[in-house]
């Protein structure tokens, strides 16, 4: 087991889907990039965030593009952010320190105004055991 990967990754994870008006794409990427910092200042291990590119599914029987399946206009981008954190409790613990932190409110208020109403997926997963 790779120590340093699992202190980068930690046992717990949020993945989000966002989609985002491609005129909204700097604004979006400045507020990620503040909200970032905030959550690894109360513990968050670490965070990536990734812009879907074309997708070629030939030969991949079964297999669906994300912008297919999503119905994605041409007037957006979809990103997935994947947040990495020790464990759930320690990830409840951070959430609800940044419930306090007074720059983190007007940053979800910039979000909220930039996503305007899109559908946006999250979900909570859990590190698989490591052979």
């Amino acid at each position: 087991m790779n120590l340093n990967n699992q202190r980068s990754e930690g046992a717990y994870a949020l993945v989000f889907l966002y989609r985002i008006p491609k005129k909204q794409h700097d604004a979006f990427k400045d507020v990620e990039e503040k909200l970032a910092k905030i959550y690894k200042k109360y513990g968050m291990l670490n965070s990536k965030i990734y812009q879907l590119g074309k997708t070629n599914t030939e030969g991949f029987t079964g297999f669906e593009a994300f912008d297919k399946a999503l119905g994605v206009p041409s007037d957006e981008e979809v990103w997935i952010e994947t947040g990495f954190y020790p464990n759930k409790d320690e990830y409840q613990r951070i959430v609800a320190s940044i419930g306090q932190d007074e720059a983190a409110g007007p940053l979800w208020g910039e979000m909220a105004q930039i996503l305007d109403g899109r559908r946006t997926m999250m979900g909570e997963f859990t590190k698989l055991a490591e052979e």
